[in-house]
């Protein structure tokens, strides 16, 4: 791969997985070891996040009525 000769040897992804090595992995297995280390390491990454608030949408929207009710007079239905 012509694009990543700059990138130093540590930063190449591994040409069977795709994921950050040294070297490429040697077998089928060593690659899903690698998988389930990077899948534990993205839960611990996770587990840490906390969720965005969610911005009170009452408020914003005061002059919306919060319910509408819709009905056709004798007059509107002929």
């Amino acid at each position: 791969m012509p694009g990543l000769s700059n990138v130093p040897a540590g930063m190449r992804a591994c040409p069977f997985c795709g994921l950050a090595t040294d070297v490429p992995h040697e077998t089928q297995e060593g690659c899903i070891n690698a998988l389930h280390a990077e899948i534990g390491r993205m839960r611990g990454l996770l587990a840490h996040l906390k969720p965005a608030a969610v911005r009170d949408t009452a408020d914003a929207d005061a002059r919306t009525p919060s319910s509408v009710r819709l009905g056709l007079t004798d007059r509107d239905s002929a």
